[in-house]
């Protein structure tokens, strides 16, 4: 199956590449393919790197937005900005997809989950993201792969930026922020808030116990980062995000007249200490904290309230052999601890080793990385990756990998929410093992990949709408081909991607669906040219049908989602060097369209933004 995937795709690759024109070798660094620096096209692990251009060149507002472009990533949203959303990699469930800001976990201990809808592009310096199991490099959840989120740093002559955007249904955003370097400092501090009435998130036609207006959201974030250079082999730093958030959504089961709204804060905290004890040894020891504070109000009373904090220690060690080979160890330590007015008060710590290799012996690549992880709840977990690549030519590259990941069971899944939903306590992790093969053309400003992947997955946790728990299933399976396209041709910047994948999961009565809320296929394709002081592009996106439940069903009842396709215009002109006028057309052609059945997603809008830019 992998061979036969892999020459369809490649063939259009191969008649493409050759029609290039010639521009400087992509050699981006990325750390999150293997927690050791290396050049993006030697990453073996699928692996994209986005940056604060290509953020700017989108003008999206939040994290799901962004990534919905992405080769191997789809984003379901319940209504608009700041609904509840999921991310799926692979074909794999959201919790089983990891997201990490500056390699802290922030994420609800009940669901497994990190609310990434809460995350401002204003805040974040860069973006990479990894596809497949990676769980021997970041442990539980890295099933489908990684999204690690990096704040911004301060470079250059220190200098203020900020911009004012208004637009479709009263959104408001402003941004204030100064940062740069300082001899040996760099530091950099920001504010946001963000306003929208938005639209109601429930359409009344699939509920009509909804809810019918208006659903709003408000942002408020402050990001810094400072960084303190002590010597030619020292440096300590320190990070922090705080994002809290208000927002209304829409219940399927409540009254028209109802009012659902929720706070949620979201924060990451991190101190760091790097240091090279002798010129091939370095080492880095971070302490992290991440926090994850809901509370939901029905008709401004309580209702509910869930708050994670997640407590880190690690100790990265790099031992550079020789140039072209380099061992790494680390050891971690997570303590987690759930305090919930539905799932009561729950703690689990995490004791975790990690051992990496990376080298090159001529035109042969190899990646090993083993962890060992020890849990207080439910024992051990042991995962591994083994890569390796070849240069047939300085452009040609093939990969191949084997690997295994796991997903320890969520707080939910443990101990329920009583009297509504009960407790198992037996669950065993979920684990699955991947296989893939891969081809790279990386040359002349271009980069193109095409990876057929496999995943199987045993004792996959599924809820059980008959015994009213969840439980262990016997297995599931991904297999699919994505590929992933950047460069520029004929001086215009180009971006692409495609997915093709079949989704199949077992349910607890040992009947076989499709995968919830995940096509069959999906893509996406952007195009952005500069004509003097001018910059205007589009994106496209676009999705096959996907399986879903009835919102309005309490037992798994399914219905299916129509494909649809998605135009953005975008355009920004700079009026000086600094000063800067840029406009977003969303949704140019108003198309009806759902990510979850029954919510609605946002019409045609119009953005507008002034800012000025170092």
């Amino acid at each position: 199956m992998f061979a036969r995937n892999l020459r369809r795709a490649a063939v259009p690759l191969l008649v493409f590449s050759s029609s290039i024109l010639a521009q400087p070798v992509d050699d981006a660094v990325v750390v999150t393919a293997s927690r050791t620096e290396q050049r993006i096209r030697d990453a073996i692990p699928h692996t994209t790197v986005l940056t604060r251009k290509d953020i700017r060149d989108s003008q999206a507002v939040d994290l799901p937005t962004l990534l919905r472009r992405e080769a191997g990533v789809e984003v379901a949203q319940s209504g608009g900005l700041g609904g509840n959303a999921s991310l799926f990699m692979r074909g794999a469930g959201s919790a089983q997809s990891l997201v990490l800001i500056d390699g802290v976990r922030v994420e609800d201990s009940v669901s497994g989950t990190t609310a990434f809808q809460h995350l401002m592009l204003d805040d974040i310096e860069r973006i990479e993201i990894v596809r497949g199991n990676v769980s021997s490099l970041y442990g539980s959840s890295a099933m489908g792969g990684v999204v690690q989120v990096f704040t911004r740093r301060g470079t250059g002559a220190p200098a203020p930026y900020g911009e004012l955007t208004a637009g479709s249904r009263d959104t408001t955003k402003l941004l204030a922020g100064y940062g740069g370097e300082l001899g040996d400092t760099r530091f950099n501090v920001s504010a946001l808030r963000f306003d929208t009435r938005g639209f109601s998130a429930i359409n009344p036609g699939f509920a009509p116990a909804a809810n019918p207006d208006d659903d709003g959201y408000r942002n408020e974030s402050i990001s810094a980062s400072i960084a303190q250079r002590l010597g030619r082999t020292h440096e300590i730093g320190a990070r922090l995000l705080r994002t809290r958030n208000k927002f209304d959504y829409d219940s399927a089961f409540a009254l028209p007249t109802s009012l659902q709204t929720a706070d949620q804060d979201l924060g990451m905290a991190q101190l760091y200490w790097d240091a090279r004890f002798v010129e091939r040894w370095k080492s880095r020891v971070t302490a992290s904290e991440g926090t994850d504070y809901r509370t939901d109000f029905v008709d401004a009373a309580f209702s509910s309230a869930s708050n994670t904090r997640s407590r880190q220690l690690m100790w990265d060690n790099e031992v550079r052999i020789t140039p072209s080979h380099v061992l790494s160890l680390a050891a971690e330590r997570l303590e987690q601890a759930l305090d919930s007015s539905a799932a009561g008060q729950h703690k689990r710590d995490v004791n975790s080793l990690r051992l990496g290799y990376l080298g090159r012996l001529g035109a042969h690549a190899l990646q090993v990385n083993l962890r060992h992880d020890k849990y207080s709840d439910f024992g051990d977990a042991d995962t591994y990756f083994l890569g390796y690549g070849y240069d047939l030519t300085e452009a040609w590259r093939l990969t191949a990998s084997t690997s295994t990941a796991f997903r320890a069971p969520n707080f939910a899944d443990l101990f329920g929410f009583p009297p509504f939903t009960f407790p198992n306590p037996a669950l065993s992790p979920e684990r699955s093992r991947t296989y893939e093969l891969g081809v790279q053309w990386a040359a002349a400003g271009q980069r193109i990949r095409v990876v057929a992947f496999q995943t199987e997955y045993k004792d996959e946790i599924v809820f059980d709408f008959v015994a009213n728990q969840s439980q262990n299933v016997a297995k599931a399976h991904v297999d699919g081909v994505e590929a992933s396209y950047s460069g520029r041709f004929g001086g215009t910047d180009l971006t692409a991607a495609l997915t093709v994948q079949d989704v199949v999961e077992q349910q607890a009565d040992g009947t076989e669906l499709a995968g919830l809320r995940r096509a069959k296929a999906y893509g996406s394709a952007s195009a952005f040219r500069s004509f003097s002081r001018w910059r205007v592009g589009g994106e496209l996106l676009t999705s096959g049908s996907r399986p879903d439940i009835i919102i309005t069903s309490f037992t798994n009842e399914r219905t299916q989602l129509p494909g649809y396709a998605v135009l953005n215009l975008l355009a920004r002109f700079n009026y000086t060097r600094n000063l800067f006028i840029a406009a977003r057309l969303e949704n140019a052609l108003d198309k009806e369209y759902q990510l979850v059945h029954g919510f609605n997603t946002a019409p045609r809008g119009l953005f507008v933004s002034v800012g000025w830019a170092p």
